[in-house]
């Protein structure tokens, strides 16, 4: 028989098997070539508001995407196989050397790598612009889009792809070359090996794992507070004691900890073991020695992958929030502008105006923290502020009153209330060579009525007029107040992009200069516009990797359940034989699959939220909701492989009985 006519039979007769290893080629290229396409269209990744370079981020995610396209291959090579064992024992034993083997294989790799890297670049031509439309709706672009083919991204396709066929054709043969006889007809149904009783010292290891997981999430909760850091070094190496102890943790936790409970299970049974037992609890246990380091990295990987969609999703989630913390008017004139009012009243545009006149004053606000700040700290408590009288002020906020003794905190963001927690009703303290003031704040309030340009994310202090008359006589503040006065202006919507052109005419885009500094100020519209394209396309790449990372560890998971269930097909011919039936067979493999899916999924989870939380007022200024979202949508395409698994072990039962 010609080697060719062997290989063709050999890849009709192991279409079943090859459905996998077909699919995941498939799904990579595709994957990959459509990011490619994107990538590489102009008339996508060149922003019109944001000097952030499209192009580059879309290069970094491409190297992260192919890391997760290669592994993701390889496991799927492995388990291949591993499934075609059998058959490739049975060559031996007639005499078909080594060599021949590999190269009937190889030959059937290329045929079968042709075929699916031709199909996922088709696919991914039509779903690229399928993912370009995502795209440009996340950064509420109303370009229109069509169908583009990227050359570039095809033969990088073709040149990426060809390289990795060298490389799984060598595993292949590295594979083969190393296997035994008696090994090969055993390798499917190789067992773990039997834990009969946990030692003591597995025990402490594995209650250890537990306390590092804990511990990591405690000190994430403290990681910002400036009472637990006295410089920034401190919490670079709080950074890294987190880390360590959550993924050591989380591997230990899989190894010893989860076998541990499971024979725990067990042995509290006293030999009376239900059918659930048999099916989850046992086989959980016999198998997590092998398993502890893929769930351990699904696990991790999951919780980066939801933290950095959660923290993208929270700063896209309050990009609007942002924009007015940024500018709390729809556009802002420094040190008097009359060409920008006069054009507006020239244009016959209505506009509500509100002056200030801002000084840069050193305050002492110590006794308003509500935790104790270390002597030694780098972290210094007295802050250059801006104060802003009382008469300016109430023109924003109708409401505010103010004795003479009082002060009101204005703009103090969610960075500002986490790094440094401060309580009403304190003293702040004023002292200016001669001057000396002491004033109660009445109230701290997150509205900002400056833009936050100008107090550099700090918080801005309103005084009673007498105490500001008093400090703007001072020579030294008048020196250190770099912006003499600044105007917001507040415009009708319909006419906002109007004014903007005004307004970059008469402002030299928006570029203002004093003696001693020079800034650029843009509008309210301008911050939104250059925020939602800036995190449209973080979000849209690290949804794009979260994406193909879901696919990649759901379908790990769910070919190593199908292999798994291969295995056990003749332990359900047996229990059917003493009396189970099918709905009591499945009840047990339906336990197996929550806790297989479920474990690493719930401290994934947990990963990502604990991370989240500590940091997550840098990004944004809600957190529930966003995150709420992107756990809830990421559990609910991650339970689909769980229900896919199910309904493969039912079919295999079905046949075992």
């Amino acid at each position: 028989m010609k080697l060719s006519t062997l290989v063709f039979r050999s890849m009709r007769k192991n279409i079943k098997h090859y459905f996998l290893y077909f699919f995941a080629l498939i799904f990579s290229t595709t994957l990959y070539f459509s990011f490619l396409t994107i990538s590489t269209n102009d008339s996508v990744t060149l922003l019109k508001n944001s000097n952030v370079k499209a192009g580059a981020a879309f290069s970094v995610g491409s190297i992260i995407l192919l890391i997760i396209v290669v592994l993701f291959v390889f496991y799927a090579n492995q388990l291949f196989m591993k499934r075609r064992s059998k058959e490739i024992g049975l060559y031996q034993m007639i005499g078909m050397p080594k060599s021949t083997i590999s190269w009937m294989i190889l030959v059937e790799n290329i045929i079968l790598w042709i075929i699916a890297i031709a199909t996922g670049i088709a696919l991914g031509f039509f779903f690229s612009r399928l993912f370009t439309m995502a795209f440009l709706k996340v950064i509420k672009s109303e370009q229109l889009v069509t169908l583009y083919f990227s050359p570039e991204a095809l033969w990088k396709t073709i040149v990426v792809f060809a390289i990795v066929l060298v490389v799984i054709m060598l595993q292949t043969i590295w594979i083969i070359s190393r296997s035994k006889l008696l090994d090969l007809f055993h390798a499917e149904s190789k067992a773990e090996q039997k834990i009969k009783k946990i030692s003591f010292f597995k025990l402490v290891i594995g209650l250890f794992g537990i306390v590092l997981i804990v511990y990591g999430y405690y000190r994430s909760t403290v990681l910002f507070k400036i009472s637990d850091n006295v410089s920034m070094n401190d919490m670079f190496i709080s950074m890294g004691v987190i880390l360590g102890t959550v993924i050591i943790g989380t591997f230990l936790v899989f190894r010893y900890s989860v076998a541990f409970i499971m024979n725990l299970i067990r042995s509290s049974k006293k030999g009376h073991l239900r059918l659930g037992d048999v099916l989850a609890v046992t086989p959980i246990m016999h198998r997590m020695k092998s398993s502890s380091l893929s769930l351990s990295l699904i696990t991790i990987l999951t919780g980066l992958a939801l933290g950095i969609l959660s923290l993208g999703y929270i700063a896209y989630y309050g990009a609007e929030s942002t924009a007015n913390q940024s500018s709390p008017y729809d556009f802002i004139i420094l040190n008097q502008n009359e060409k920008f009012e006069q054009s507006l009243k020239k244009e016959e545009i209505e506009f509500t105006k509100y002056e200030f006149t801002p000084l840069t004053v050193q305050v002492d606000t110590r006794k308003l923290l509500k935790n104790t700040v270390p002597k030694d700290s780098e972290f210094n408590t007295s802050f250059e502020n801006l104060v802003i009288p009382y008469s300016q002020a109430k023109k924003v906020i109708p409401d505010l009153e103010l004795s003479n003794n009082e002060a009101y905190l204005s703009g103090y963001s969610q960075v500002m209330a986490s790094l440094l927690p401060l309580k009403a009703d304190e003293e702040i303290n004023v002292d200016v060579h001669n001057l000396q003031k002491k004033l109660i704040v009445k109230e701290i309030a997150q509205k900002s009525i400056v833009p936050s340009m100008l107090t550099y994310g700090s918080y801005s202090i309103i005084v009673p007029d007498h105490v500001f008359d008093q400090l703007k006589v001072q020579k030294d503040i008048r020196t250190a107040t770099i912006w003499k006065s600044y105007t917001g202006y507040n415009i009708h919507p319909e006419d906002v992009n109007k004014v903007q052109k005004i307004y970059d005419q008469t402002t030299n885009n928006g570029e203002f200069n004093s003696k001693h500094a020079s800034t650029n100020i843009f509008s309210k519209n301008q911050n939104l516009n250059m925020q939602i394209e800036a995190l449209g396309l973080v979000i849209f790449i690290a949804g794009f990797i979260g994406f193909a990372f879901l696919l990649a560890t759901g379908s790990i998971l769910y070919f190593k359940q199908m292999s798994e269930a291969e295995e056990e097909k003749a332990s359900f011919t047996t229990l059917r034989k003493i009396g189970f039936t099918e709905q009591e067979i499945m009840k047990g493999i339906i336990l197996k699959q929550i806790f297989s899916f479920g474990l690493p999924l719930l401290i994934g989870v947990l990963h990502s939220y604990f991370a989240v939380k500590s940091g997550w007022m840098f990004f944004g200024s809600e957190l529930t909701a966003p995150l709420f979202i992107t756990i809830s949508i990421y559990v609910a395409l991650y339970s689909i492989f769980a229900v896919f698994t199910t309904l493969y072990y039912k079919k295999i039962v079905k046949q075992a009985l």
